[in-house]
């Protein structure tokens, strides 16, 4: 059996090591931008939106592979049976039964049998139950600050504080406005390439505070 501390080391691992190669790729990326700052205007251009796609990325890449660890740390709660069904809380249960719910919203008779499905395989096969993390997780493709709020509360996750809202808010109108191929910072400054420095490593800070909010729900199951 899976010690509690064992299961909490992996899930520390898990975003320890997602956390460390995206550092790496920011501070990369930052580097390589003030190497070439001193260029023609237009390759640095093209070098700096394309950091505002690779910032983006990355920021949503973690908050999507940070909570997918936290969903396995909480999966194996499951599976080790430190997590019982007459213990659930309304938090638990409604991570593991919203794919189920979902489906009993459907409009057609299919669909509305997977949910149907779901409810006897928990009921009557007495399956362990499982959270679906691909059915949770979702950052509508644009990661804001009131989306990340949305999911946070979703898995009672201490949320970032609202100061947050606007660097988060202008990163992804940033993103959006050169995925959508627009023609942005074409005119290259002192105060651009300090944004860009700035944008580094609050990408980090950020991914750095959600880490530490994931690890601190995640000992709160320690009295289970």
């Amino acid at each position: 059996m899976l010690s509690f501390e064992s299961a909490l080391e992996t899930l520390e691992e898990n975003l320890t090591e997602d956390m460390v190669w995206r550092k790496r790729e920011l501070v990369n990326l930052k580097n390589e931008i003030n190497m070439k700052f001193e260029l023609d205007n237009q390759e640095v251009s093209f070098l700096i939106r394309g950091s505002i796609a690779l910032f983006y990325a990355h920021w949503e890449g973690s908050v999507k592979s940070q909570l997918s660890s936290y969903v396995k740390f909480l999966n194996t709660l499951l599976y080790e049976k430190y997590i019982e069904l007459e213990k659930y809380d309304d938090e638990i249960l409604d991570l593991i039964f919203q794919p189920t719910i979902k489906s009993l919203g459907q409009n057609t008779k299919e669909k509305r049998l997977k949910g149907i499905t779901n409810f006897k395989q928990v009921y009557f096969d007495k399956n362990i139950l499982k959270i679906d993390s691909k059915e949770v997780i979702d950052t509508k493709s644009n990661l804001s600050f009131q989306v990340l709020t949305k999911l946070f509360s979703i898995f009672k996750i201490t949320e970032l504080d609202s100061i947050h809202t606007i660097f988060i808010e202008q990163l992804v109108k940033d993103r959006n406005s050169i995925a959508h191929g627009e023609k942005r910072y074409t005119e290259i400054d002192e105060a651009l390439k300090q944004k860009i420095e700035s944008n580094s490593e609050k990408i980090f800070d950020l991914i750095n505070e959600i880490k530490k909010n994931i690890l601190n729900k995640a000992e709160s199951y320690k009295i289970l």
